[in-house]
């Protein structure tokens, strides 16, 4: 027999005094052994190579001994539990029960655990258990020695009330010798890695959702089932088909063996992979549609849309208001005990101009930068389009005065829908400097295209700065407004003003190389400027800039939506607001990434920004742990016990569909 490293082998021999040639070639280890088959006494060391001689153990310590001497099998497979109690054909009983309390006495005592059987097996109606069919590794770890068992796990699952369970097994008696044939892929695998031994036998007792899954083909299955494994003869296959699941089922018609074999478990009538890739697609954010041409395309066999709908609705959209309240709670908790929270708001359209069919308004926290609340409105709701950003606002607000979160202040774009409702609502609002810097700019961009208003151009880039500058370094709006129309005596070389607010500017003395960037008051240039920089909206609007936080972070989660809602796709309301949720746990977990080791910066070139490029920090690779703390949920309560979790989502309100009206 071959030597395999870590292993417990069974070899057969005519008479006790053979086994002396499978010993360990030390003298030492020889007599130990010797010691042990005939007197009983445990070795105390064991070699890395470990061989036991059939003979030492019971005709009924074997699975297969018939076939064995029928030629059927090269091997002998022994049962979990056996010991090799024969020391001796003339030892008396009392000899052997001593050999046994020896062999023990080694560490090689074995946990009791199922027969070898095949699928089909007696169904009671207290419990009932589905196999999952997967092959473990028993290891016998005080004495160093592994003995290979192939077995079926039976994992007991609850049973679902609301369909009827899969027919898989049949009321029939089966003969245990035809129920224990091992195949030749069960006897003959080479497994080289302790470690991967180890994370077989781990996974038969993990969850349904962390078992690892293979893509395999038709061909390589059926072999399995062609020949009969007692009489070696061509068997009758029939085989059915459920989205994902096959079940196989044989049956020899000249020795009547018969067995059957199923791809998955069954969860009550639910084939967990076809649950399982349903709650996959759904929390990775991407489309049924997508995954379905990607499995036509591999010859995949795939569950309709109905049915993945149906698994969302019953499962999967519950499993995740369920997790968002649950992390919204705790949230709202630790901001009710701070004494000034600035959060900021910004709204997110499904789609550019006044026919949005939804709204999704964001407040974020922006000192842990995190999303508080996600607020999706619907256009009907509040009779149009231009409606939607004041009512997600006003639901935000609420939500957090009826949990007695204290703002400080929130910074906001400059909608005046927004500004009218917080100043009658006594909310001190600011503006995000980028929407201000975004619009002047614009207008600049224009001036510099008329003719005699080239040389501007040199400004725009200053004037970008300067007004960041303004926000940043200033505690009050006339401090804001004074810095903010310094701008147009310094671009005529006057660094000396009026306002005692900001009576001269901060840089030192210094002569300019470049004259002609200087402008004259009076000229076209310099006119069409101080319109622009001096405009009584703008003046009010730099008073109120934001000087801490801005609304950028709301930016970043709005193009995290885009991985989740794509706006060329159109979801129904609750599954818009499931993925907006999903959107929202992926942002809280990643937001504050640390940056990488590897790759520190790389370069950027933004669209907006033509002809300029910006550096940025790489932040390390994104985590996932949300979606494995969704699927144990999905999987050990919400599809055990639904009723509860449903009963949460029946109570959103869910507006009526736009061609209703």
């Amino acid at each position: 027999m071959p030597h395999r490293k870590h292993k417990c082998s069974v070899v057969d021999c005519n008479t006790v005094d053979s086994c002396f040639h499978l010993l360990p070639t030390s003298e030492t280890l020889k007599k130990q052994w010797m010691d042990f088959i005939y007197e009983g006494k445990a070795p105390r060391t064991l070699p890395k190579y470990v061989y036991v001689c059939s003979n030492h153990f019971e005709s009924d310590c074997f699975l297969n001994e018939g076939q064995f001497k029928a030629g059927l099998a090269s091997k002998l497979i022994l049962k979990y539990g056996s010991l090799p109690t024969v020391r001796d054909p003339t030892s008396s009983p009392e000899e052997a029960s001593t050999s046994t309390r020896s062999f023990r006495d080694m560490g090689v005592q074995t946990e009791e655990t199922s027969q070898l059987c095949s699928v089909d097996t007696q169904r009671t109606p207290q419990t009932h258990h589905r196999s999952i069919s997967v092959q473990t590794e028993t290891t016998w770890s005080n004495c160093d020695v592994t003995t290979k068992l192939v077995s079926h796990t039976a994992v007991p699952l609850k049973t679902s009330s609301k369909r009827p369970c899969l027919d898989l097994e049949e009321d029939e008696d089966i003969p245990q010798e035809c129920s224990s044939i091992p195949t030749a892929q069960e006897t003959d695998v080479d497994v080289t890695s302790t470690t991967e031994l180890k994370d077989l036998s781990s996974q038969a007792s993990s969850p349904i959702q962390k078992i690892s899954k293979y893509i395999v083909y038709e061909t390589c299955i059926m072999e399995l089932f062609e020949m009969c494994p007692v009489c070696h003869r061509s068997c009758q296959i029939r085989s059915q088909r459920i989205g994902t699941f096959l079940r196989v089922e044989q049956l020899c018609h000249h020795c009547q063996f018969t067995r059957k074999w199923s791809s998955q478990p069954i969860l009550g009538s639910t084939p967990a992979g076809n649950l399982h890739l349903s709650a996959a697609v759904y929390l990775s954010g991407a489309s049924f549609v997508t995954i379905e041409k990607i499995f036509a395309a591999m010859k995949l066999h795939l569950f309709k849309y109905d049915t993945f709908r149906r698994h969302a609705q019953m499962c999967i959209e519950p499993a995740i208001v369920h997790k968002w309240r649950n992390w919204q709670d705790g949230m709202l908790q630790l901001l009710a005990q701070r004494e000034k929270v600035i959060v900021a708001g910004d709204m997110r359209a499904d789609s550019t101009g006044h026919s949005a069919k939804y709204g999704c308004y964001t407040m974020m926290d922006m000192e842990t930068n995190t999303v508080v609340d996600v607020q999706l409105v619907q256009s009907n709701e509040v009779g149009g389009s231009y409606h939607m950003e004041k009512e997600g606002l006003k639901r935000g607000l609420d939500l957090l005065d009826t949990r007695g979160v204290t703002l400080d202040c929130i910074v906001t774009d400059r909608h005046p829908q927004i500004q009218k409702f917080l100043r009658e609502r006594n909310v001190n609002q600011f503006y995000d400097v980028w929407h201000i810097e975004k619009e002047i700019s614009k207008q600049l961009e224009k001036v510099c295209k008329l003719k005699g208003c080239e040389e501007m151009r040199k400004w725009l880039h200053s004037i970008k700065n300067h007004i960041y500058w303004t926000a940043a370094s200033s505690s009050s709006g006339p401090e804001r407004v004074a810095k903010w129309t310094s701008m147009l005596n310094h671009m005529q070389n006057k660094h000396t003003h009026e306002d005692s607010n900001f009576p001269a500017c901060l840089h030192g003395a210094s002569r300019s190389r470049d004259t002609k960037k200087w402008l004259a008051a009076g000229t076209l240039p310099y006119f069409k400027l101080e319109k622009v920089l001096s405009n009584k909206r703008v003046l009010k609007d730099v008073a109120k800039l934001s000087p801490h936080y801005q609304t950028s972070s709301s930016k970043v989660f709005h193009s995290v939506i885009l991985r989740f809602t794509p706006k060329n796709v159109v979801f129904p309301f609750l599954g818009m607001l499931c993925r907006l949720y999903l959107a929202a746990l992926h942002y809280n977990e990643n937001a504050e990434r640390p940056q990488a080791t590897t790759a520190v910066f790389k370069g950027t070139f933004p669209e907006a920004k033509v002809g300029e490029n910006r550096v940025r920090e790489v932040k390390t690779q994104s985590t996932f742990r949300y979606v494995d703390d969704l699927l144990d949920l999905i999987f050990d309560k919400v599809f055990v016990d639904p009723a509860p979790y449903v009963d949460d989502v029946l109570r959103i309100p869910i507006p009526p569909a736009l061609c209703a009206e």
